[in-house]
């Protein structure tokens, strides 16, 4: 979907919809247009058949009495709670009844209306982020053209600011274009998503916005001796592969991001009930979402060097698999247990977030899918954060606050550390207990493990990365959450 900027009157657009908000006990902010219509908007309002509560809906046909063929008005609440999140879920909720109603082309007032603290700017890419990221439908495997979502041609927003409008509209197509980006690579099955074809995928982005890559195939890691990767991906036919891409090397200050790409995984020999694994194609969602942040962070031309570490394998139960009871040893020379090889995650990180740390960035983020005791915590509705480091939690949550993609703070306890401390190696790759104690803290206790002194933030993704159900501007499947967080904590970073 194409979108425009305009600066036409409400009462003047031709359009086949027009879409306009309104706040419960406010006055109608187009008379105009009322007026043009015969009074049918206000006789509605003052009829209670339209309130104007946030997302009821009222819709008018103009009978050829003003310019646009229909008019959608749309309740934002009340006018001392609307803020700029809640602009994201109306922009989205209208254009995908805008998409439903089989509209080709509308116009958008939604614009309109002041949030405190935000610009223009600020409040164009949120209405953009959320018709975009609204409209997404994963349709790839379907070949019933019925099936296929119907494609709105364009949307046009109506200001007075054009300037300051086309600024956020650019920044929203690029984080929303980014955003479901990446949930294209999780929603494609394992099948066609092997650690591969997300490396060849790290190459086109690359090539296509001038970032520097490396990848480290087998060969390459049992050359460094990253024995965390090689063990989890014994089992697999599919060779595994570290991702390195870089933005802005020459700048001065460079910023890790480091993401778990697990394309399948089975469990291992501790394997997953299939319930479980059903939806495990989702487990790469943090590399993917390193490799749209680092994306975005080329196309905005960000002023930091950004470091983006993916590591892709599978986690099967091949011959050659990991077994329970096994020793390693990581890249750091640490040993580790593995007292479960559904623990896998956690250990393809350490080998990552040590080598992350040798580039001597100014702090190291991973994001991961890693736990489903994420999902205890905190639902579907936000990630864990645990880290090491107060400026660096400070500076997530604010992106955190910002973006809408919320993150919740966890501890870090010194009896979480003993917790991790192996019997006849270092440490374990699962808590000791019955496992799952204070699990996704345990499980980032062991990643902190592998780094020596940089600072360090975890996300743990398992329960915002992958929705069972549509949610707002975000739908079942991929979710791509993380991209719009981690590009506006590094493009505010100090």
């Amino acid at each position: 979907m194409k979108i425009n900027i305009k600066t036409e009157k409400p009462e003047n657009v031709k359009s086949e919809l027009l879409i306009i908000g309104h706040f419960e006990k406010e006055k109608f902010p187009h008379p105009i247009l009322d007026k043009k219509l015969k009074g049918r908007i206000s006789k509605a309002i003052k009829e209670k058949k339209f309130e104007g509560e946030f997302k009821q809906i009222y819709s008018v046909s103009s009978l050829g009495l003003a310019s646009p063929e229909k008019v959608l008005l749309v309740g934002l609440g009340k006018k001392k709670d609307f803020d700029i999140e809640k602009l994201r879920q109306v922009a989205a909720f209208t254009a995908k009844i805008a998409r439903d109603g089989k509209i080709k082309d509308f116009r958008t007032a939604l614009l309109d209306f002041e949030i405190k603290g935000k610009s223009t700017t600020d409040r164009a890419q949120a209405l953009t982020e959320g018709m975009l990221l609204g409209l997404y439908k994963f349709t790839h495997y379907k070949t019933d053209k019925k099936e296929q979502p119907h494609k709105i041609n364009e949307a046009v927003i109506l200001t007075k600011d054009v300037s300051n409008t086309k600024k956020g509209v650019k920044r929203g197509e690029i984080l929303a274009e980014a955003t479901n980006y990446v949930r294209d690579l999780v929603n494609i099955p394992a099948c066609d998503m092997t650690p591969t074809v997300l490396a060849n995928e790290a190459k086109k982005i690359a090539k296509k916005n001038g970032i520097k890559i490396k990848i480290f195939g087998k060969k390459e890691l049992q050359k460094k001796k990253m024995n965390a990767i090689l063990g989890v991906s014994s089992g697999s036919t599919q060779e595994p592969k570290l991702i390195l891409m870089e933005t802005n090397p020459k700048a001065k200050k460079k910023m890790a991001i480091v993401g778990k790409g697990i394309t399948f995984d089975s469990g291992g020999l501790d394997i997953k009930p299939s319930s479980y694994m059903l939806d495990m194609k989702c487990d790469m969602a943090g590399a993917a979402a390193v490799l749209g942040t680092v994306m975005v962070a080329a196309k905005l031309k960000l002023p930091i060097n950004v470091l983006g570490v993916m590591v892709a394998s599978e986690n099967m139960t091949g011959g050659a698999a990991q077994k329970p009871g096994d020793i390693v040893t990581a890249y750091n020379k640490k040993t580790i247990e593995i007292a479960n090889t559904d623990a896998e995650g956690r250990l393809v990180l350490a080998d990552a977030v040590a080598y992350a740390e040798e580039k001597k960035p100014v702090a190291i983020v991973d994001i991961a899918t890693l736990t489903g005791t994420s999902i205890v915590v905190l639902g579907y509705s936000g990630a864990p954060l645990i880290s090491n480091d107060e400026k660096l939690k400070k500076a997530i949550k604010k992106a955190a606050d910002e973006t809408h993609e919320k993150v919740w703070e966890l501890p870090i306890w010194e009896e979480f550390r003993e917790a991790i401390k192996g019997e006849l190696a270092d440490v374990r790759n699962l808590g000791k207990g019955k496992g799952y104690e204070a699990g996704t803290i345990t499980a980032a206790t062991f990643i902190e493990a592998f780094i020596k002194k940089t600072p360090w933030a975890h996300l743990d993704i398992g329960g915002v990365g992958w929705f069972i159900e549509d949610n707002d501007y975000v739908p079942k499947g991929g979710t791509g959450y993380g991209v719009r967080l981690l590009v506006n904590f590094l493009e505010n970073w100090k």
